[in-house]
Order: structure tokens, then C-alpha cells, then sequence
């Protein structure tokens, strides 16, 4: 099932960062993100998977829009 939210930071050095949703943090790694480099306030599609340890973490993210997107309302 598809979850929406919005990129909150990204470290461009570490290739990591956390994404907004529901007023809850989730991480994702760049290789995670499809063909786009993620920006901060970037509107992205994903679906929540695990890392390596067994921690939640957003995958298979795809880009919805790019800056401010009123159709989002993080409650």
C-alpha cells in the first residue's frame, strides 16, 4: 500500500535522510529513490519496508511533486 509524505532533510554526503508522514519520521537511503534526487519539501509516494537490522524504513519512493504542494496535509 502506497503512503505519502514529505522529505524533511536528506544528507547529500551520507546518501540518507528522513522522510515526513503523519507526523512520524522515516528513514530512507538514496537507493531507495528511484531515478530523482531527493530534496527537502519534495512530495514523494513509498511504501515502508526494513533495513538489514530489521528497522522500518521508507522504499520504493517516487516523486509526486517538487516544492510547496498544497494537496498535502500532514495532520
Amino acid at each position: 500500500m502506497s503512503i505519502r509524505g514529505v522529505i524533511k532533510w536528506y544528507h547529500t554526503k551520507k546518501h540518507f535522510g528522513y522522510l515526513l508522514s503523519d507526523n512520524r519520521e522515516i528513514f530512507f537511503h538514496i537507493n531507495d529513490c528511484g531515478d530523482f534526487v531527493p530534496q527537502e519539501g519534495t512530495l514523494v509516494q513509498f511504501e515502508m519496508g526494513l533495513d538489514r537490522a530489521g528497522r522500518a524504513k521508507a522504499i520504493n519512493i517516487t516523486r509526486v511533486c517538487v516544492g510547496v504542494c498544497h494537496e498535502y496535509n500532514n495532520k
